[in-house]
């Protein structure tokens, strides 16, 4: 047979843009989790509970670090369903939007709180080109939990409610410790969804094949 004629080699490549270009399915996978993301915290008061622990100073914001990070477990879920990091920006962006409707005493600073940690999450899922399956989710999560709490101390303007910076950074490391934990119940979650028969995807739209050089 012919040289020319044999397969080209060709080794998965990495595109991402395809992360946060979302197809319909993708879109109502988002925002249903988003709504029921805003739902939980509604109901749950979350907005007024931050404030209440945050009074309590270094302990009160060391304490919101850790759990704070399970706000992100249904974004990272759908995610893993999906495999595209931009369902985490708009799932996350949707619960903020829905909060602030129904009247969140942050109300718009919610995008920011939504936007921030989201994008940190995509870069992570960008840097790791999917790789490393609990890992990957893991450390997405950690750093949009970490980002999370530099979001809420840029807006609170400093660490002074935390009781100085030592306190704060603590807060920052706590969160990302936390995240480390609650991506992979999300990735866990994700399975388990899958398993129940929800609508997933198999690959990462992201990875393709490129050919050799």
């Amino acid at each position: 047979m012919d040289a020319s004629a044999s397969p080209v080699p060709r080794r998965r490549s990495y595109r991402w843009r395809t992360d946060l270009q979302l197809n319909t399915l993708d879109i109502v996978t988002a925002v249903l989790l988003g709504i029921i993301q805003a739902a939980i915290e509604i109901v749950g008061a979350l907005g007024f509970l931050e404030r209440t622990v945050w009074l309590a100073g270094a302990a009160g914001f060391a304490f919101y670090a850790i759990y704070n990070g399970t706000t992100w477990i249904l974004y990272f879920a759908g995610a893993y369903l999906r495999k595209r990091a931009g369902v985490i920006l708009l799932a996350a962006i949707v619960t903020a939007l829905v909060r602030w409707f129904f009247g969140d005493p942050d109300g718009p600073i919610l995008l920011w709180y939504a936007i921030f940690p989201s994008l940190g999450a995509v870069a992570t899922f960008a840097a790791l080109r999917w790789r490393g399956g609990n890992m990957l989710f893991a450390l997405a999560s950690a750093v949009a939990s970490g980002l999370n709490q530099v979001a809420l101390f840029t807006i609170l303007g400093g660490f002074e409610l935390s009781e100085g910076a030592f306190w704060g950074i603590i807060s920052i490391v706590l969160g990302f410790l936390g995240g480390l934990v609650w991506g992979v119940v999300a990735r866990y979650l994700g399975i388990g969804l899958e398993r129940a028969g929800v609508p997933s995807v198999d690959e990462p739209p992201a990875l393709g094949t490129q050919q050799y050089a």
